[in-house]
Formats: C-alpha cells, sequence, structure tokens
C-alpha cells in the first residue's frame, strides 16, 4: 500500500486513526484521541484517551463535542 499524499511514492507504514488513509513515515503526525467512554463507580464520565494517536495530516477531525444528556 502506498501513502496517500498523491505526490509521494513511498509505501505506506501507518493507518489514520481518524480516517483509516495510509501514510508513510514522512506524512505521519499525531494529535490525541479519545479511544473510550464510561461511567465510572460515581457515575461521572470518564475518558480513556491515547496521547499520541497516529494523524494522516490530511483530515480534520472534529473537537470534542459536549453531550450533558449523557451524564
Amino acid at each position: 500500500m502506498e501513502c496517500w499524499d498523491k505526490e509521494c511514492d513511498n509505501a505506506a507504514n501507518a493507518i489514520c486513526a481518524f480516517c483509516g488513509r495510509a501514510v508513510c513515515r514522512n506524512h505521519t503526525s499525531t494529535r490525541p484521541n479519545i479511544l473510550a467512554m464510561f461511567l465510572g463507580n460515581e457515575q461521572t464520565p470518564k475518558l480513556v484517551p491515547v496521547a499520541d494517536a497516529i494523524w494522516c495530516g490530511f483530515c480534520t477531525p472534529q473537537d470534542p463535542i459536549p453531550m450533558p444528556e449523557l451524564y
């Protein structure tokens, strides 16, 4: 599989955690990602974040959206 960038002929080394594009080492970036969300023992929402998730740099993930109805 080749890198998503049309001007790049390198082999892909990773998959973007946000959109699924394949990218080479030169086009790989990192960005925080929320892996899971759940209610803890005190009925407070808790997150399991990943600090350095692979990001292609081409897609534009949305910022977290408040969802008070889950509380």
